[in-house]
């Protein structure tokens, strides 16, 4: 990346307000979960399970609510990178991610899709891009083009998150660090 596109944009990151909703994104889920070490998504719906120093937790990111609470447990296995639910041990594996690997989707099936830029380090910026937009648009070459460079701050802070992506249907949004849990969805 050149010095000239990264400095356009910072200046455009630095001067990006970070909101809650983002249309047509809504924040169903604001949670903290006290040393979270990993998520992931059940793939036939909007169920996210988060394991955390403090056992684990399942949300429904439609409704916003934990369904589910284990303070003794957490059900995760580093080595596999997988989570099941403690409440339904029945249910299929969760795929993981997290502080010892493994991914969320970065793209929806129509086309949404994530960036994440360390630019000013320690800072991170976690940017949500509409399709066929992109924040790269920004850079003077694309003008001519008339390129969509329309993007969404969901967070700017210090650090990494854990986690940052998608559910498997691309109807939920997920930042997760190791305090701080939110989920939007549409």
């Amino acid at each position: 990346m050149s010095n000239e596109l990264k400095r356009v944009l910072l200046l455009s990151l630095q001067a990006a307000q970070v909101a809650d909703n983002f249309e047509p994104w809504k924040l169903t889920v604001a949670s903290p979960v006290g040393g979270a070490c990993a998520l992931g998504f059940d793939r036939n719906s909007e169920s996210l399970l988060v394991v955390s120093s403090n056992g684990q937790s399942v949300f429904d990111c439609t409704s916003g609510k934990r369904v589910y609470r284990n303070r003794d447990d957490d059900g995760y296995d580093p080595l596999t990178l997988e989570g099941r639910r403690l409440d339904d041990p029945d249910a299929s594996p969760f795929q993981m991610s997290g502080s010892l690997g493994g991914g969320l989707l970065t793209t929806t099936p129509d086309g949404w899709h994530i960036d994440t830029l360390q630019l000013d380090w320690p800072r991170t910026y976690c940017i949500l891009q509409p399709p066929q937009a992109s924040i790269y648009f920004l850079h003077e070459k694309w003008r001519e083009y008339r390129k969509d460079a329309s993007y969404h701050v969901v967070k700017s802070k210090l650090g990494s998150p854990i986690a940052f992506g998608f559910s498997w249907t691309g109807k939920t949004l997920v930042w997760c660090d190791r305090v701080d849990l939110f989920a939007w969805t549409r």
